[in-house]
Protein backbone atom coordinates (compact mmCIF):
# COMPACT_ATOMS: atom_id res chain seq x y z
CA UNK A 1 0.00 0.00 0.00
CA UNK A 2 2.92 2.47 0.85
CA UNK A 3 4.05 1.97 -2.45
CA UNK A 4 1.15 2.22 -4.54
CA UNK A 5 0.29 5.48 -2.30
CA UNK A 6 3.38 7.42 -3.08
CA UNK A 7 2.99 6.50 -6.49
CA UNK A 8 0.17 8.11 -6.96
CA UNK A 9 1.57 11.30 -5.19
CA UNK A 10 4.34 11.48 -7.08
CA UNK A 11 2.41 10.83 -10.68
CA UNK A 12 -0.12 13.66 -9.11
CA UNK A 13 2.99 15.40 -8.41
CA UNK A 14 4.30 15.41 -12.42
CA UNK A 15 0.89 15.70 -13.93
CA UNK A 16 0.48 19.10 -11.80
CA UNK A 17 3.89 20.08 -12.54
CA UNK A 18 3.74 19.08 -16.26
CA UNK A 19 0.48 20.98 -16.59
CA UNK A 20 1.63 24.43 -15.90
CA UNK A 21 -0.89 24.33 -13.34
CA UNK A 22 -0.40 27.73 -11.02
CA UNK A 23 1.49 27.04 -7.95
CA UNK A 24 -1.06 28.14 -5.78
CA UNK A 25 -3.29 25.49 -7.27
CA UNK A 26 -0.58 22.66 -7.61
CA UNK A 27 -0.30 23.45 -3.60
CA UNK A 28 -3.64 23.30 -2.62
CA UNK A 29 -4.56 20.23 -5.07
CA UNK A 30 -1.35 18.31 -3.15
CA UNK A 31 -1.75 19.79 0.18
CA UNK A 32 -5.54 18.22 0.10
CA UNK A 33 -4.38 14.96 -1.09
CA UNK A 34 -1.59 15.03 1.77
CA UNK A 35 -4.10 15.64 4.38
CA UNK A 36 -6.44 13.00 3.49
CA UNK A 37 -3.89 11.02 3.47
CA UNK A 38 -2.93 11.40 6.97
CA UNK A 39 -6.46 11.80 8.40
CA UNK A 40 -6.93 8.14 7.02
CA UNK A 41 -3.08 6.48 8.49
CA UNK A 42 -4.20 9.08 11.84
CA UNK A 43 -7.38 7.14 12.27
CA UNK A 44 -6.71 3.50 11.65
CA UNK A 45 -5.67 2.47 14.61
CA UNK A 46 -9.64 3.26 15.73
CA UNK A 47 -10.22 -0.08 13.54
CA UNK A 48 -10.00 -1.77 16.65
CA UNK A 49 -13.24 0.27 18.06
CA UNK A 50 -15.66 -2.43 17.72
CA UNK A 51 -13.91 -4.82 18.86
CA UNK A 52 -12.76 -2.62 22.22
CA UNK A 53 -16.54 -1.70 22.78
CA UNK A 54 -17.83 -5.26 22.41
CA UNK A 55 -14.98 -6.65 24.57
CA UNK A 56 -14.47 -3.96 26.90
CA UNK A 57 -10.95 -4.62 26.39
CA UNK A 58 -8.64 -2.29 25.30
CA UNK A 59 -5.64 -4.64 24.52
CA UNK A 60 -5.83 -4.15 20.70
CA UNK A 61 -4.80 -0.48 21.56
CA UNK A 62 -1.43 0.34 21.93
CA UNK A 63 -1.08 2.50 24.45
CA UNK A 64 2.64 4.01 23.97
CA UNK A 65 1.26 4.78 20.04
CA UNK A 66 -1.76 6.65 21.52
CA UNK A 67 -0.05 8.83 23.87
CA UNK A 68 2.83 9.58 21.24
CA UNK A 69 0.05 10.22 18.42
CA UNK A 70 -1.68 12.71 20.52
CA UNK A 71 1.63 14.19 21.75
CA UNK A 72 2.97 14.68 17.89
CA UNK A 73 -0.56 15.84 16.73
CA UNK A 74 -0.96 18.35 19.34
CA UNK A 75 2.47 20.08 18.37
CA UNK A 76 1.99 20.06 14.81
CA UNK A 77 -1.50 21.76 15.46
CA UNK A 78 0.06 24.38 17.51
CA UNK A 79 2.58 24.74 14.78
CA UNK A 80 0.71 25.20 12.26
CA UNK A 81 -1.89 27.56 13.94
CA UNK A 82 1.23 29.52 14.81
CA UNK A 83 1.71 29.72 11.01
CA UNK A 84 -1.68 30.10 10.10
CA UNK A 85 -1.37 27.10 7.33
CA UNK A 86 -4.60 24.87 7.24
CA UNK A 87 -3.29 21.72 5.34
CA UNK A 88 -0.80 21.61 9.08
CA UNK A 89 -2.91 22.37 11.55
CA UNK A 90 -6.39 20.63 9.86
CA UNK A 91 -5.32 16.55 9.97
CA UNK A 92 -3.08 17.02 13.06
CA UNK A 93 -6.12 18.59 14.69
CA UNK A 94 -8.29 15.89 13.26
CA UNK A 95 -5.83 13.40 14.44
CA UNK A 96 -5.49 14.86 17.63
CA UNK A 97 -9.18 13.84 18.18
CA UNK A 98 -8.82 10.51 17.01
CA UNK A 99 -5.53 10.06 19.56
CA UNK A 100 -7.51 11.56 22.31
CA UNK A 101 -10.34 8.97 21.72
CA UNK A 102 -8.12 6.13 21.62
CA UNK A 103 -6.51 7.07 25.10
CA UNK A 104 -10.16 7.48 26.45
CA UNK A 105 -10.92 3.65 25.44
CA UNK A 106 -8.27 2.78 26.88
CA UNK A 107 -9.25 4.76 30.13
CA UNK A 108 -13.14 3.09 29.90
CA UNK A 109 -12.24 -0.20 28.94
CA UNK A 110 -8.61 -1.15 30.91
CA UNK A 111 -7.25 -4.17 28.90
CA UNK A 112 -7.39 -7.46 30.59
Amino acid sequence: IVVALSAITINLWTYLSLTNQPIVQVRATLGLFASALFVVMAGSPLSTIKTVLSSKNSGSILTPLAFAQVVNTALWSVYGLAIKDKFVYGPNMTGLGFGLVQLLLKLAFPSK
